[in-house]
């Protein structure tokens, strides 16, 4: 029995030379980046989670952890873990939050109890007193500190092994039960590391779906627009989960979202209306006024007048702004949208998407490539005033058949037509 307590608390010491891997995975202050040193094991009969240290088998993390109920199991296999990780994240579609999460696959992840809030003093009673018992939409819940551990030294590629077949072992269970502290006694585990990145992005394709998660059962939130600002909050190359300029959060498809993930994250001043008010001719209240600015809408403010007044454009429009109504904060640079990357006016209607190119039997190579970034326009003609005929996504091989100013004619697997030299890498 002393045997178990002992393993159940040992989790080793952070390693120094962290580091943020590169690509489209969530950028996190890893202590481990190599998916191979360590092995998730998640017991669906005693429902407890089991971390190994691969080269020597020995157990590193051993805790109880709280699995799906019958109505939505947690589905067994063996998983590699997935790019998806988010610090302190809200569940779109269930109105809680969790810390530490480390997607296993699709829409499942392993992550801390539930909280009502962002705030610490909200972690859920229940969720804590549930550890044991199979009860989640899903998810493997687990204690903050397995959470975070897991978070920071399983990165994407762990093997997960998610196994029913284990033998019932009550022991075990009940060893483990005791030595959780009881709920008002649990003290959160301390983390000094700064929050991951949130990245700037822009939407490139009209009335792209925001939805509460990954499947078809999930719903949706709202249709984005082309060329909106939004923060991705947890990325990947398939999906990643973001926050609207109001706040609005859900997943999207990644391949409609211009995104620089290895991009340095700059921060600009963002201004914003605190209440409602005005864009005036002069600076002074009785002038004419210009445009109505509503409260929390963001304000392009050009520059400082005197220490009352802004100069601003509201719709095209320029004028001045009183101070007192401006509320000045950091915010996202985000990417400039490609000259002729995907730009459908609502309501969007898909043309049919080009296939990828295979090379021909005497295996001629492509001479160039659309930008990964992006889905480009494939044109009747070498211009934007030409109807689009097609869709190219990201990567695509391009046979160029003749240039004609700014624009490539070019041939992909069979399909010919115009693609701006903005879209090509």
């Amino acid at each position: 029995m002393a045997l178990v307590l002992c393993l159940a608390a040992l989790i080793p010491a952070q390693a120094a030379g962290a580091q943020v891997l590169s690509g489209y995975t969530s950028k996190v202050d890893y202590d481990n980046t190599d998916p191979e040193r360590y092995m998730i094991e998640i017991d669906l009969t005693n429902q407890i989670i089991t971390v190994y240290e691969r080269a020597s088998g020995s157990i590193v993390l051993l805790g109880l952890c709280t699995t799906g109920s019958k109505k939505t199991p947690t589905g067994a296999g063996t998983y590699k873990l997935g790019n998806l990780k988010e610090r302190f994240g809200y569940f779109v579609a269930y109105g809680q939050y969790a810390q530490y999460w480390s997607q296993v696959v699709r829409g499942v992840y392993i992550h801390s109890v539930m909280y009502d809030t962002q705030r610490l003093s909200s972690l859920s009673r229940s969720a804590y007193n549930g550890l044991g018992k199979a009860l989640s939409h899903g998810c493997v819940r687990v204690l903050p500190e397995h959470a975070k551990w897991i978070f920071y030294n399983c990165p994407p590629g762990t093997t997960c092994v998610i196994t029913r077949n284990k033998a019932q072992n009550p022991a075990l269970v009940a060893a483990l039960k005791e030595s959780l502290p009881a709920y008002a006694n649990y003290v959160h585990p301390m983390d000094e590391k700064a929050d991951p990145d949130v990245l700037p992005a822009r939407v490139i394709r009209n009335e792209a779906p925001l939805m509460t998660g990954f499947s078809s059962k999930d719903k949706t939130v709202r249709k984005l627009a082309y060329g909106d600002c939004v923060d991705i909050l947890q990325l990947g190359p398939d999906w990643c989960k973001l926050r609207t300029s109001d706040g609005k959060l859900g997943y999207v498809k990644t391949q409609y979202l211009l995104v620089y993930p290895d991009e340095p994250v700059i921060t600009t001043t963002v201004y914003q209306a605190s209440a409602k008010t005005y864009l005036y001719a002069n600076a002074e209240t009785g002038s004419q006024k210009l445009a109505t600015i509503a409260k929390n809408a963001q304000v392009n403010v050009t520059g400082v007048y005197d220490a009352s007044w802004y100069t601003a454009v509201v719709n095209g429009v320029s004028g001045y702004v009183h101070a007192r109504d401006i509320k000045a904060s950091a915010g996202l640079q985000y990417p400039a949208l490609s000259t002729d990357a995907v730009s459908y006016t609502a309501p969007y209607t898909a043309p049919e998407t080009v296939p990828a190119p295979q090379p021909n039997a005497a295996g001629t190579a492509a001479d160039a490539y659309v930008r990964a970034d992006i889905i480009a326009n494939l044109r009747s003609g070498p211009g934007t005033g030409y109807p689009v005929t097609g869709e190219l996504v990201g990567g695509t091989p391009l046979r160029i058949l003749k240039k004609n100013g700014s624009w490539y004619q070019i041939e992909a697997n069979g399909i010919r037509g115009y693609i701006s030299k903005t879209c090509v890498g």
